[in-house]
């Protein structure tokens, strides 16, 4: 195998945990075999994350950089915040159907999962949660001035967006595109009731 060292060593650990995962599953994956497919001592996989629970969070982390490059394009199209947030849920939604990664996690057999993936997504959301409420709250501000809510209030209604997106990744319970209707829905009926 060649590895491609102009490539930062990170990216090809997180790289070769990612194949691992979609062809073999969580429970298949030890640090040893990423360091050998990434071309590095197995040391040099735990100064990077510690262990396979840092290598996990490192992984949703990458993992959300995508998504929120899309919910930032999504929304950006667009010229209502409605229409925005719709856009945005959807093409996260549909990635989240999409992303063999988040695929993998969210439907892998119960005794085939590890406590770390599901931990992230669901009770240790909070750094994830925080990361997309930022990046999606900058952007109704950046798209949609003057956005006719507080700035607590925004951040109630950012939040309560993402969690609902996490939630419909996580577990879902009916198309993308109806559940991003939806959400939408709800972001309407905020903002009539703080007269936007």
């Amino acid at each position: 195998m060649t590895v491609d060292v102009r490539v930062p060593v990170r990216e090809r650990l997180l790289d070769a945990a990612q194949a691992v995962i979609e062809t073999s599953g969580w429970s298949s994956l030890t640090m040893a075999g990423i360091a050998d497919a990434a071309g590095v001592s197995r040391q040099t996989v735990y100064n990077e994350f510690s262990n396979k629970h840092g290598l996990a969070e490192q992984l949703a982390m990458r993992e959300l950089g995508r998504f929120l490059d899309i919910v930032r394009e999504r929304m950006a199209a667009e010229t209502t915040l409605v229409d925005g947030i719709r856009a945005a849920c959807e093409g996260a939604l549909l990635m989240g159907e999409q992303s063999l990664l988040v695929r993998t996690i969210v439907t892998s057999l119960p005794e085939e999962q590890d406590a770390d993936f599901l931990q992230i997504l669901t009770t240790e959301s909070g750094e994830i949660v925080e990361a997309a409420v930022t990046v999606v709250k900058q952007s109704v501000v950046d798209l949609f001035p003057p956005v006719p809510l507080t700035d607590a209030e925004l951040e109630v209604a950012v939040e309560v967006v993402v969690r609902l997106v996490l939630s419909a990744i996580t577990r879902p319970s009916k198309p993308s595109l109806e559940a991003a209707e939806d959400i939408a829905w709800i972001i309407g009926l905020a903002l009539k009731g703080a007269g936007g």
